[in-house]
């Protein structure tokens, strides 16, 4: 019986759905690899859960980063942490890209790596929605 090695804890487990769950992936879209056998995950099923569990995904660190990175920042209109208080909130301040050279919304690249998110935002001025929805008003 052929084996396969978890990529976490290093056991070699046989390779079959009892010990790692289907994946989608493999050569086709039957999810089946080379010979015909349904594609495996790498990660054997008690690793599979743990590891998913304790470590939080890069999506939730990097939208923890992102609200860290609003709370330093103000609008122009004087929208802030500091005058509002109890009234502000990150999701009031959104990112305009000062010229065309966007890659994709910032909001959307909460998979990318932060350094290619930051890249973004350094592309972009903080601004409050309303003064946002001013400058675009008119699209």
């Amino acid at each position: 019986m052929k084996t396969r090695q978890c990529k976490i804890c290093k056991e070699f487990k046989p390779q079959t759905e009892e010990y790692f769950y289907k994946s989608g992936g493999g050569g086709n879209r039957n999810g089946l690899d080379i010979n015909g056998n349904p594609y495996l995950t790498h990660k054997c099923r008690k690793c599979f859960w743990t590891h998913k569990k304790y470590l939080p995904s890069g999506r939730v660190e990097n939208r923890k980063r992102l609200n860290a990175h609003k709370l330093k920042s103000s609008c122009s209109c004087g929208y802030s942490l500091k005058r509002d208080k109890e009234k502000f909130s990150t999701r009031s301040l959104t990112f305009h890209h000062k010229d065309d050279n966007k890659v994709a919304n910032i909001s959307n690249m909460m998979n990318y790596s932060w350094k290619k998110i930051l890249a973004e935002i350094n592309k972009c001025i903080i601004i409050c929605f309303n003064c946002h929805m001013a400058l675009h008003g008119n699209e």
